[in-house]
Order: C-alpha cells, then sequence, then structure tokens
C-alpha cells in the first residue's frame, strides 16, 4: 500500500513539472535600477523565445510604461519604464501576457545613494595608478579557472590568463596609496570569455557580469570602498566602439543593424586622421568608424538607438553599483564622432562633475586638442571629453633622453611641444604618461638606465596636466620592445608562488627601491602642493643641454632644471630673473639639499632638480 502511494505522489510532481510552462523571458538587462535618476526614463531589454508577441504591463505606483520598442529579431523586446520623481523604492512585477499565459518578472528600484549625481571625480590634482587586473596581483587562487569558461591560469604562457583579480588589487590598495596615487584606473573588469587572451578584457561578454575568475559583481563596489577609505578614486573603463565575439548576443542578434558588417571581414583603417582632415573622404571615414578593431571584436553601431541607451545605461548601472568616480573611454574616434559625442553626455549629464578622459592615439597636439571639450573647434565638434590622453609627450618621452641637445633633438622636444599648448581649452587637464598597457615599457625605451629613468619620472610629475603611472613604472618593470605581452609582464610578487616580493623594499633590487623611493617622493610632493597640480607653467628654449621651467602660483614656484648631457653642466641664473625676482634659494624637493640662486649651479649629468625656491 505505501509503495502504491508514493507511486501517485511522485506521478502527480511529474505531471505538475512537465505541465509548469518554461519561462519566456531568459534575460533581463539592467537587472535593477534607481529612483530619482535624472533622467526618469530607462529602458529595460527583454530577451527570450519569440516574446515580442507578448503583452506587458506594469502595476507600481509611480512606474509607468513609455513605449515597447520590438526589432526584427522577435526574441527581443525593449521596454522602456518611465519613473516620476516621487516614486519609492521597491519591487514589483513585469507581467507578460500571451493568451491566457503569463509570466512575471521581479524588478527592483532601488534607493539612489545620497548625492550620487553630484559625485565629485578626479581631476588635475590627481595622479593616476594604471594596472591590468590580471597581471597585478592574484588574491583568490580559487577562481583561476572557472567551469564553462574557455580560459584557465598558465602563467607561463605570455598570452594566456595569468591569474590576477579583484582580492588581489584590493589588497594592494594601500601600497598604491602610499606610493602616493590618488586615483586607480583598471583595465576592463567584466566578463570576457575568448578563447584567446581574455585577459585583455577588451572584448566584453556580458555587460552586466564581472568576469568570474576576477570575482563577483558586489567584488567591484568593494574594490571602489576599499579605494575610498584609502583616499584613491576609482575610474571605470568605458568601451563603447566594440564588444566581444563571445558576446552571448552573437548567438542571437538584437537587430540587424546592431553591429557594422560588411559582406567580408574589414578592419578599421586606424586613420583617426580623418576626423580632422580637411580633405578627407567618407569613403576612408567610413571604413575609419564601421571596420572592426579586431576579428573577435565586433563593431557596435551606437546609432542604432536601442544600443545608445542599453549602453549608456551599462556605465550609469556601473557607475551607480560601484560607486565610480570617474571615466577612461577607449578608441573614442572609432566611432561616429558626434555619436559618440552624444553618448558621453547622456553619462555625463546623470553627474554633471564626472570628468572623461579619452583615448585618442594621433601624432600631433593639434590633434589631440580636437577632442577635448570646450576647444571651439571649426567644425563646431564638442567631443564632451573634459580631458585627452597626450600620447605626442609620450613620444617626446620615449626618444629625448637618448639623443644629444640640439635645434630639435633632446630637450627641445620638450620645448617644441609645450608650446603648442595654445591648442588645448584647458592644458591642466591633459593626461600624461610613459607608457600603458599598450606601448612598450619605458623602461625599454631608456635601456633600464636609471638616470634617464628618473629624469623622465621628474619631468613627468611636474609637467603641466596631470601624471598616469603604470603599474611596474614605479620598479622600472622591465618589458619587450613591441609585443603587447611584453608590455603586459605581472608584478613580482603579486603571487604567493613567486620568488619575490617587490611589493616591498626588503625584496626589491638597489636600483628597483631607488626608483621607487624617488617616484614616491616626487608624487607625494605633488599630492600635497597645489602648484604642481594646477600652477601656471613657463619654460625657456633650451641652452647647452640644459632645460628651465618654472610651475607657480600664488603662494609658491618650482623651478625645474633638466641637464641632458653626459656631464656635469653650470646653470646661470640671471636668465630666469623675470620669475626668480627676489629669491635667493632653492632647496631640492627630493633631497632636501638646498642651493643659492646668487650664483651659478652646477647640474650632475643626466639628472633633474627640482626646486622649491624662496
Amino acid at each position: 500500500m505505501k509503495k502504491i502511494f508514493l507511486l501517485i505522489i511522485v506521478t502527480v510532481c511529474a505531471v505538475q513539472l512537465q505541465a509548469k510552462p518554461a519561462a519566456w523571458v531568459q534575460r533581463v538587462e539592467p537587472t535593477y535600477w534607481w529612483t530619482n535618476m535624472q533622467q526618469s526614463e530607462f529602458q529595460i531589454m527583454l530577451y527570450g523565445a519569440d516574446i515580442a508577441s507578448a503583452d506587458v504591463s506594469v502595476d507600481y505606483g509611480g512606474v509607468t510604461i513609455s513605449h515597447k520598442e520590438l526589432t526584427d529579431n522577435h526574441n527581443y523586446v525593449f521596454l522602456y519604464l518611465n519613473v516620476a520623481k516621487e516614486t519609492l523604492p521597491g519591487k514589483f512585477n513585469i507581467v507578460l501576457k500571451k493568451g491566457n499565459k503569463k509570466q512575471f518578472i521581479s524588478y527592483e528600484l532601488k534607493q539612489r545613494g545620497e548625492g550620487s549625481a553630484l559625485r565629485k571625480s578626479f581631476t588635475e590634482a590627481d595622479a593616476i595608478y594604471l594596472l591590468m587586473p590580471d597581471r597585478f596581483a592574484n588574491g583568490n587562487p580559487a577562481n583561476d579557472s572557472v567551469p564553462s569558461y574557455h580560459q584557465g591560469v598558465h602563467r607561463e604562457v605570455a598570452g594566456a590568463r595569468h591569474g590576477g583579480d579583484i582580492d588581489g588589487i584590493i589588497s594592494k590598495i594601500p601600497y598604491i596609496a602610499d606610493l602616493g596615487a590618488t586615483a586607480l584606473w583598471t583595465t576592463p573588469l567584466f566578463d570576457n570569455n575568448d578563447t584567446n587572451y581574455s585577459y585583455h578584457h577588451y572584448a566584453c561578454s556580458d555587460y552586466y557580469k564581472i568576469d568570474p575568475r576576477f570575482g563577483k559583481n558586489e567584488d567591484y563596489a568593494r574594490l571602489t570602498e576599499t579605494c575610498h577609505a584609502n583616499g584613491l578614486k576609482m575610474i571605470i573603463d568605458v568601451v563603447p566602439n566594440h564588444c566581444g565575439g563571445s558576446h552571448w548576443w552573437m548567438k542571437d542578434v538584437p537587430a540587424k543593424d546592431w553591429f557594422n558588417t560588411w559582406a567580408t571581414y574589414t578592419s578599421s583603417n586606424y586613420r583617426i586622421a580623418a576626423w580632422t582632415d580637411p580633405h578627407a573622404s567618407e569613403v576612408d571615414k567610413q571604413r575609419l568608424t564601421n571596420g572592426w578593431f579586431a576579428p573577435n571584436m565586433p563593431d557596435l553601431n551606437l546609432q542604432n538607438p536601442l544600443l545608445f541607451d542599453y549602453l549608456r545605461q551599462v556605465y550609469t548601472f556601473w557607475i551607480e553599483t560601484a560607486n565610480i568616480d570617474g571615466m577612461r573611454v577607449d578608441t573614442y574616434p572609432y566611432n561616429d564622432l558626434k555619436t559618440a559625442a552624444r553618448f558621453i553626455q547622456a553619462i555625463r549629464s546623470e553627474y554633471p562633475n564626472m570628468n572623461v578622459v579619452g583615448e585618442c592615439w594621433v601624432k600631433t597636439p593639434a590633434e589631440i586638442a580636437y577632442f577635448q571639450s570646450g576647444n571651439n573647434n571649426k567644425d563646431g565638434f564638442d567631443s564632451r571629453l573634459t580631458s585627452v590622453m597626450d600620447f605626442c609627450l609620450k613620444d617626446v618621452f620615449g626618444t629625448a633622453f637618448n639623443e644629444q641637445d640640439s635645434w630639435d633633438g633632446g630637450m627641445s622636444r620638450f620645448y617644441a611641444h609645450y608650446a603648442q599648448d595654445f591648442v588645448y581649452a584647458n592644458p591642466n587637464m591633459v593626461m600624461n604618461f610613459l607608457d600603458n598597457h599598450d606601448i612598450d615599457r619605458f623602461s625599454t625605451a631608456v635601456n633600464r638606465d636609471v638616470q634617464k629613468y628618473k629624469m623622465a619620472l621628474a619631468m613627468l610629475i611636474t609637467a603641466r596636466g596631470y601624471p598616469q603611472i603604470y603599474y611596474g613604472t614605479e620598479i622600472m618593470l622591465d618589458g619587450i620592445r613591441g609585443d603587447y605581452q611584453g608590455h603586459r609582464f605581472d608584478f613580482p610578487g603579486g603571487w604567493a608562488a613567486d620568488k619575490r616580493n617587490a611589493f616591498t623594499s626588503e625584496e626589491r633590487s638597489v636600483s628597483e627601491n631607488e626608483v621607487f623611493d624617488y617616484l614616491k617622493v616626487l608624487l607625494n610632493y605633488r599630492k600635497n602642493n597645489p602648484v604642481l597640480q594646477s600652477g601656471k607653467m613657463k619654460q625657456f628654449i633650451p641652452e647647452n643641454g640644459l632645460y628651465v621651467t618654472f610651475r607657480y602660483n600664488g603662494s609658491k614656484t618650482i623651478m625645474v632644471v633638466a641637464n641632458n648631457n653626459l656631464t656635469a653642466s653650470e646653470l646661470k641664473v640671471d636668465r630666469f630673473a623675470e620669475m626668480l625676482s627676489a629669491k635667493t634659494q632653492g632647496v631640492e624637493i627630493t633631497t632636501n639639499k638646498s642651493y643659492s640662486l646668487l650664483s651659478p649651479i652646477t647640474i650632475p649629468a643626466k639628472t633633474v632638480l627640482i626646486l622649491d625656491v624662496k
């Protein structure tokens, strides 16, 4: 009897399980939103089999459906909800109905953080530390390999994943703060399930998911919280030009015009100059913007309004969720420029104080300046980028210290470069750097010459604009010229199995400590002295291998003297009377050595003196 009774129960349960309809909607993005946003309307993307034919409704005080948008793919619904200002945070159901069948999707509106819209951002007062998460530190070896992800950890392979993660970064935040940096920029943290080079993370496969080999979604907020507790701001890397070939969209593209497509694979021509060339052809511009950046990076068509709203909300979502302070935009000029400007402005409208630095990799200051907001370009274009990256100054750093001084070589390169600052709307909001994840390590540019390296650090930290330091620059981390993987070596000591730990002075070499200690003094001095953040700059034409610049404001004057010669040189100071006036002494900020300004100064070979003049 008991066996018969059990059989009946099992049979009934099986029938009930079979009768339960499968959920139509498989994805809902974004997974939640907020009340009190500046833009009251937001988009929810629903994905599931043939859901376009379903009726959709909501019933929650203050929330209404503005409109429902469909595409040529009936598996997508783009639902636009309007959230009235008085709407309270809470949960409600989105109801999909087909005939007599319904599906209920629970959705949440969260309480927006107080003061979120007016959050402060990075400024010219900051010094930014850039790192690649996979190559910095491994804090959780348990997530090195994750089921269903193509790549696990193989540190012996240069182009494979090495296992760095968010826990590793968090463990080193006090180290970064102690160095003197005031902001952290990581390359992207989003899911990237490519079969090769997935450590790079510029080929996103899920915008609403932190890659599990880095950590969980909530770990991003924990990273920012740790940064803020240590006096660092957090900068997100924004990639509006492309996603990854492994993105889940690729199995069922939302719309025919979601991507820029060609009859056969067509790469970008990478000629950003086409935007500023008054003689440029339309076909070249089209190839620049619609060509794919790489075969595994499908080119996004942001002129599709549904995709535009989707991607704009992605970064708004993470700014709110992870409490982000600023944005860096990857490959900005590879997008249609007017659309890119609208995209950036749409985010900045939500965060009026948000600063945004754009990667615009061109060869002249005039071209770079074209992409800085407020520049009054002749064609009326305004990028909405408050800051730009100075790739031209990077080129100067890469050559000047290896040359004898001449009319156009050595220190004259710096003079000529800064003489073109008139093209910028705001030279103080230009990002300066020696290297980053896409270019040769600066250590290779000067063949690991410590004196040249320290000269570059001194001139970087005292330059107008604000500095970006690439992880490992502080220890003169080695690299391989002309090799992407050679720009991205692991930080020694970031893994428990490493033979030494360069995060500690005890295990750094003599030359590594010399460079580290020097940069630490420079960065902390800059952090505590506004004159190197926003002070005016004056430069004097280089003579006899000596180049002199000043940074000054109403309370302080800094004199920077660079000797690029292979021998000690004497500097006569009477030429600089307009800046020195009644000042008679200078104290070198890295050595505390005093120099009289009443007589010539002897500058050691390949040395920069940074004098606080009094």
